[in-house]
């Protein structure tokens, strides 16, 4: 089966292309106008997959349209390859969710990932943090109308709450692993919550 790996570089700027195997997969990363700073490390891994891997730099401003930029070469490839592909989408925006979920009403295999991490079948290997379940308890108890509606301000709260106790790298940690499990969402911007309790 032949995969396309949609890459939203406005949403998730931390990849590990060595995490994709590249044998029946292409990738195509997705920059926005004003991103003008790419780490020198992705491009030398990126060099290194050769034609495997493309880069489209997004022509023109406006709200959502990078997505719309996605959407549009996902609707080629899936006419192109039909019912033979997979395409996935690596963003935290669930605002592609209902888009996945037409392509795959017509046959074609489509989902999104938070994580290049979540390609590998060893789940042993996705970003955990032995923090995480601590934030989750901790927002559990907030009103949903009070909880971080920006990653921004969700990361501030769990500096906040975990004090000294870790590092910033730690924090990316907590945060991947709580958009993988789907406890977060974010949608234009502002996070969704989904615990047991909603």
């Amino acid at each position: 089966m032949k995969r396309y790996i949609l890459i939203d570089f406005e949403n998730i700027q931390k990849i590990d292309l060595d995490l994709i195997d590249t044998t029946d997969t292409e990738v195509v990363i997705f920059v926005g106008r004003s991103q003008n700073k790419i780490p020198f490390s992705l491009v030398e891994k990126a060099q290194s997959m050769g034609s495997k891997i493309q880069w489209l730099k997004i022509a023109g401003d406006g709200k959502n349209n990078l997505d719309f930029h996605i959407a549009y070469v996902m609707g080629k490839l899936s006419e192109r390859g039909g019912q033979g592909t997979e395409m996935v989408i690596l963003s935290r925006d669930a605002g592609y969710d209902p888009l996945i979920q037409y392509i795959k009403s017509s046959g074609i295999k489509a989902r999104r990932i938070a994580s290049v991490a979540e390609l590998t079948e060893n789940k042993k290997q996705l970003p955990s943090s032995s923090y995480t379940q601590n934030i989750v308890n901790n927002l559990t108890k907030i009103a949903a109308q009070k909880r971080p509606r920006s990653r921004g301000t969700l990361r501030k709260h769990i500096e906040s709450h975990l004090r000294d106790k870790t590092s910033p790298e730690e924090i990316d940690l907590v945060l991947e692993e709580m958009f993988i499990k789907g406890y977060i969402t974010q949608s234009n911007n502002r996070l969704s919550y989904h615990f047991p309790e909603n």
